[in-house]
């Protein structure tokens, strides 16, 4: 059967020849829609890209499903498509799945929340996008983690809305992120030995540490940085944000979180590069 693009129109003259061409076209494609299994989740978009002449491919944080990838056809033909279709669209999608495919097909987007405000502001725009990066690393594909979408919508929603800053927001959600994802730093005793008497966190160790065990990749502490360190580790995700800090804490905090979870995972991260190119303009 002849490939045919998705909403491309096909006209067959009536009888004889075309007349069967007709049947055997539409018996194929009811035979191609059984292989199909409709999915429905409530997810956000943290990439997206151009695929092909007037495509989209989208990659979505879904609740159900954990992260997955989906084709969006035609979406540049059409405004409102194009809307739901853009980075941090959270909305309830429901996709079309062939069993023999990992890439599924967005046939509908019912948009809950844009997040328009962090559009329109290139910086927090930026740390979205690292936001996405740093989420996508850590979990992968269809791995579904609740936890850690409500951390990554809690943190849009106070982007877009409240008046948390961007450095105050990055910090906690990356200490967030990787304590939902495995990497819960030691706070109140050595990561290496176990005594009480912590004196600096070392970020490769994952933890504090005590002037006996010290370490290569230290970050010496005081009482206000060991309070925020403590605090957002241990906090009610809800709360995540409910605390005051110098900007003094909060720039020392960021420098902690990103290599922390530079070394942790392993990786570094253009688009924070960028973020902090576009944070000193």
């Amino acid at each position: 059967m002849k490939n045919i693009s998705v909403g491309q129109k096909i006209v067959f003259s009536e009888g004889g020849k075309n007349e069967r061409t007709k049947q055997n076209f539409l018996g194929n494609i009811h035979a191609y829609r059984r292989q199909m299994a409709e999915v429905r989740a409530r997810g956000v978009i943290i990439k997206q890209s151009d695929y092909g002449e007037g495509h989209r491919m989208l990659t979505v944080f879904t609740a159900e499903y954990g992260i997955v990838k989906a084709v969006s056809y035609g979406v540049k033909k059409t405004k409102s498509k194009s809307a739901s279709s853009q980075f941090l669209c959270y909305g309830d999608f429901t996709f079309y799945k062939s069993s023999n495919k990992d890439i599924m097909t967005v046939n509908n987007i019912d948009t809950l929340d844009g997040f328009y405000p962090i559009c329109e502001d290139i910086q927090k725009l930026s740390l979205c996008v690292y936001f996405a990066d740093i989420t996508y690393n850590l979990l992968g594909m269809n791995n579904p983690d609740e936890r850690i979408l409500h951390m990554f919508l809690n943190s849009l929603y106070a982007l877009a809305y409240k008046e948390d800053g961007t450095q105050k927001v990055k910090t906690v959600y990356e200490l967030k992120l990787m304590c939902a994802g495995g990497y819960m730093p030691s706070i109140h005793s050595c990561a290496s030995c176990g005594s009480a008497a912590v004196t600096a966190f070392d970020l490769l160790k994952g933890g504090m540490v005590c002037a006996a065990c010290g370490g290569k990749y230290l970050v010496k502490m005081d009482k206000s940085l060991f309070n925020a360190l403590s605090y957002i580790s241990s906090c009610e995700d809800k709360r995540m944000l409910s605390f005051n800090a110098s900007a003094d804490i909060i720039d020392r905090m960021n420098a902690l979180t990103e290599q922390y979870i530079s070394l942790q995972l392993d990786q570094t991260f253009q688009s924070l590069d960028y973020y902090k190119t576009i944070l000193k303009m």
